[in-house]
């Protein structure tokens, strides 16, 4: 049993270790994080450079701990030898730093803060025979040549903010002052208490820097993770709502199809549903591509004829009053608004028989107003069914057409609300602004003239009749 002799500092104390074995933690946590954001050969040894350092105070800890003082040749030439492969297992990478800069941020600076105060800690805690023999003082050249030659290697870059820079220093001049104070100093009472207090101090702002950054990085993934969330919120609302204008398109387009093979079509009638389906496959076409129809001048007599051709055809008791006029808009948003609503009636009011009135609001918009007379909106629903996924408690779809349908109209312009109760049914008001229209195109129809447009029902499911 070896017994020390007094001029030989004490043995570690367990207080020592565990704040050791935290900061040896914290520098390879700092680097595991460091090296996932700059993943490579080199660099990986580089954003290490915390753990390193205090992986070359460990091993050499270790070593001296397997040994007490007086050592022989031969265990401090084991130490010497440790202590160099981990100054050039360290400074070797970082004599290319120059080439991988970018790895010098936040992290990187904590891993290797904190590193240092590990090997501080750790160098402490192996006695020292003194006065310290040659081979103990080229051991403790070791140490201090690699402590300071990593913060010069990093500090020539510049990449670091002063506040950062100044802290490196600092760090390596106490921690260099204490390997000097226990290896030389002796039990001088002052200078000891004035090196744990400063060892003590840079170490909690480490710590400090540590916990914030770890904070900022959790606050940066939530706030990354949320707008993930967000674009697939909106990727998946997108996605529904272009199935649900296809599924509108597919209606019509099967509807059509079905009626162009009847014998009791009239010929004239034949002409328009096969211009109306031709209008809805390329509306089709421009769903699944992605792709809008651009605004153009509509003819409210022409388009809503050929809309609403459609939806007499699926059965549907349609009376239309027009006024001529022209609005500006995309024909597609147009027929899909229109079709929601005429949709929705049957569906969720019960009503087949709509009143569809177009008036001029005034010289700047024109007002469609859509009139079913089915059982209407409860009025505790009335302010919410535009909401997307709001649908009443007995319907059976998504909640998505309204809120399409008001979407559609204020991209154009306009606005669709629903207009005040009525004694029976419902009633929704499109407005639209009006097409621009030059001097020499003279006045417009006026508002008060009202005409019915020609309406095509069926009598008794074979004969068609034009009524006007």
């Amino acid at each position: 049993m070896w017994q020390l002799s007094p001029a030989v500092t004490a043995m570690p104390s367990l207080g020592d270790g565990v704040v050791s074995g935290v900061f040896v933690a914290g520098a390879a946590c700092a680097a595991m994080v460091t090296w996932r954001r700059h993943a490579g050969p080199v660099t990986g040894w580089i954003v290490g450079t915390g753990a390193l350092v205090a992986a070359q105070a460990l091993v050499v800890t270790l070593l001296a701990l397997q040994s007490a003082p007086p050592r022989g040749p031969v265990s401090l030439t084991l130490l010497v030898a440790a202590a160099v492969v981990g100054l050039a297992t360290v400074v070797g990478p970082l004599l290319g730093l120059h080439r991988k800069g970018h790895v010098l941020d936040e992290g990187f600076t904590i891993g290797l803060g904190m590193g240092l105060v590990a090997s501080g800690h750790l160098l402490l805690q192996f006695p020292i025979a003194r006065p310290p023999s040659a081979l103990m003082e080229m051991l403790i050249g070791v140490l201090v040549a690699t402590h300071v030659a990593v913060v010069v290697l990093v500090l020539r870059q510049g990449a670091l903010s002063p506040a950062m820079s100044a802290l490196l220093v600092t760090t390596a001049l106490v921690v260099v002052a204490g390997q000097l104070v226990h290896a030389f100093a002796g039990a001088h009472a002052g200078l000891d208490a004035a090196v744990t207090i400063a060892r003590a101090a840079t170490g909690a702002v480490w710590l400090t820097l540590a916990w914030v950054s770890l904070r900022r990085g959790l606050e940066r993934d939530r706030r990354r993770i949320n707008d993930f969330e967000h674009v697939l919120v909106s990727a998946t609302r997108d996605h529904k709502e272009r199935l649900h204008e296809l599924r509108s398109t597919v209606a019509g387009l099967v509807t059509g199809s079905e009626l162009m093979d009847r014998s009791d079509v009239p010929a004239e009638v034949r002409e328009r549903l096969w211009c109306s389906l031709r209008r809805e496959l390329d509306r089709m076409e421009r769903l699944l591509s992605g792709q809008d129809d651009a605004a153009t001048d509509i003819d409210l007599d022409e388009a809503l004829g050929m809309i609403l051709d459609l939806q007499r055809l699926k059965g549907r008791r349609v009376e239309f009053r027009s006024n001529g006029d022209v609005v500006r808009a995309r024909f597609d948003a147009l027929a899909e608004v229109v079709n929601v609503l005429m949709d929705n009636a049957v569906k969720h009011g019960g009503a087949d028989t709509s009143l569809v009135e177009v008036v001029r609001r005034d010289e700047e918009n024109v007002d469609i107003r859509v009139t079913d007379y089915g059982r209407g909106i409860p009025q505790d629903q009335r302010a919410s069914i535009f909401e997307w996924g709001r649908r009443g408690s007995q319907s059976a779809g998504e909640g998505i057409g309204l809120h399409v349908a008001q979407r559609l109209m204020t991209e154009d312009g306009g606005s669709l609300r629903l207009a005040e109760p009525q004694a029976v049914g419902s009633s929704f008001v499109i407005t639209l602004p009006r097409a621009r229209r030059s001097p020499e195109d003279g006045p417009s129809t006026t508002g008060s003239t009202t005409h019915a447009v020609a309406a095509l029902t069926m009598e008794d499911g074979r004969a068609w009749r034009r009524s006007g």
